[in-house]
């Protein structure tokens, strides 16, 4: 089970409304449950240390990764 990266309760708070709002799951649940707050698939298999973290950061999965930074 991957853990989110620390963040101030304000803002913790503010990415998982965000998220439930866009993709109906937080991203610390999300997180907590090693899948993807985008797109609701398992997040276990990433191609560096650079987007694991990014994982614990955003909760995307590395196939929405891709996606999202190209």
């Amino acid at each position: 089970m991957a853990d989110p990266s620390d963040k101030f309760s304000d803002m913790e708070g503010f990415l998982d409304e965000l998220s439930a709002l866009i993709h109906g799951n937080t991203r610390t649940d999300a997180i907590g449950a090693d899948t993807c707050v985008s797109c609701g698939k398992g997040a276990s298999l990433f191609t560096d240390d650079l987007s694991k973290k990014e994982y614990g950061i955003s909760g995307l999965c590395q196939a929405c990764q891709d996606d999202v930074f190209g």
